[in-house]
């Protein structure tokens, strides 16, 4: 197993890396947000591999792979980017890295790449001869990554909008390494509103469930205003109902939490890029949905939009709301967000109300989260009005750690 060094500016895209990466057994023995500090990363730790994202604020992972290689002549540098023309992936290689994963990683590729990495004989000298020869053929001008780093995406102004400040800081980091720009923030619907209209956007990326004016009902106000709006709902709720309603009052797209840079990257550039007719959209989205009446009031069979779960924090206190749709994918979400509020020694209290039962792998993944919180140094209790759920708990041998903190409280 190695010591692996990440080099990401995106902080999302370093969580989910480090996942993948301890998951398959290595240990990650630092990380870094741009190429000065990953060369800096790399001196004091020396590790076996480092992975390095290309397109990042400040130094560049290109010019940081040239400076670690120089000064450390047997590092294995992975590079990991959306960029995917051959010319970038031989610049990358030519400065000194060893392989080259494309956007998004997954552990099927990032296991294959690092075992390659680790058990290779590699000769820097024969490796740039090949790959100098190689540019020449494909008439690469001179320069490299100074003229290969510009992103053939078109590049948008954007709005977020979502009352979690911890996630719209992830996805304004997100857009920012993608190198979009975010102009403006809204915590509500009704703000959303007021904020498109003194912005104009080219993108609003919408949460659903928000205080005051959710989601849904501001996607239909900024349509109905501004008919080419281009709206990209993110939300952890994914039935299927949830996705078609809000695509009917005007939103283009829809991400589902846990939002990662490729998942955001591959939208963006969807919506951006894409030719649209809004009547055209809707009776799609209404046939769908099953509606043979083309004229039905919009958003007349919306369903709720309940959360499947809502944190609140004060002080060092942290409240989870679980409700009953928590499923695995929105688990992986409140993990990210959650994450963020666990300095310090936190005391994290799970409500689940009045849920009578969750999947098996729910109650498992929760029960995961509970042991990364309580290795924090974290203090974790639970609550439920329903005693048919702690019991179904304690009998579950998955769920152990929940078992030990979960409580049946009446009212």
């Amino acid at each position: 197993m190695a010591r692996i060094l990440i080099v990401d500016d995106s902080l999302v895209a370093r969580k989910v890396l480090t996942n993948i990466l301890e998951g398959l057994g290595h240990t990650v023995v630092g990380d870094a947000a741009d190429g000065g500090q990953a060369f800096t990363e790399y001196a004091r730790h020396r590790p076996d591999v480092v992975t390095m994202d290309l397109a990042m604020q400040g130094m560049s992972g290109a010019e940081a792979t040239s400076k670690i290689v120089a000064t450390f002549p047997d590092a294995r540098i992975v590079v990991i980017s959306a960029l995917e023309e051959r010319q970038v992936v031989i610049d990358a290689l030519e400065r000194g890295a060893r392989h080259f994963i494309i956007k998004p990683v997954s552990e099927e590729k990032v296991a294959a790449v690092l075992e390659n990495v680790l058990r290779q004989n590699f000769d820097h000298r024969k490796c740039c001869e090949l790959l100098k020869r190689l540019k020449e053929e494909d008439g690469l001008p001179a320069g490299g990554w100074s003229n290969l780093g510009k992103r053939e995406n078109q590049v948008a102004r954007v709005l977020i909008v979502d009352d979690s400040a911890v996630a719209r800081k992830a996805l304004r980091e997100i857009m920012t390494s993608l190198g979009h720009t975010v102009i403006s923030e809204a915590e509500n619907g009704a703000q959303a509103f007021i904020e498109y209209t003194r912005h104009r956007p080219d993108i609003v990326t919408m949460d659903l469930t928000m205080q005051g004016m959710c989601g849904a009902e501001a996607t239909s106000k900024i349509v109905a205003t501004f008919p080419d709006a281009r709206i990209i709902v993110i939300s952890a709720m994914e039935e299927r109902q949830i996705v078609l309603d809000a695509l009917e009052r005007g939103a283009r797209h829809f991400i589902i939490k846990p939002i990662t840079l490729d998942k955001v990257s591959a939208i963006l550039n969807n919506v951006l890029q894409q030719k649209f007719d809004q009547q055209t959209h809707r009776e799609l989205v209404r046939r769908l949905k099953g509606c043979t009446d083309s004229f039905s009031p919009l958003g007349a069979s919306s369903p709720e939009y309940l959360p499947p779960y809502q944190i609140c924090a004060e002080n060092k206190l942290i409240l989870v709301k679980v409700n009953h749709n928590l499923t695995m994918t929105s688990c992986q979400s409140l993990l990210i967000e959650l994450e963020e509020y666990l300095t310090g020694e936190p005391r994290v209290l799970f409500d689940f109300g009045n849920i009578q039962g969750l999947a098996e792998a729910v109650l498992a993944e929760l029960d995961k989260l509970i042991k990364r919180i309580e290795s924090n140094s974290g203090t974790v209790k639970a609550i439920s009005r329903q005693q048919s759920l702690v019991d179904a708990v304690i009998s579950r041998e998955a769920a152990s750690s929940l078992a030990m903190v979960i409580r049946y409280f009446a009212s």
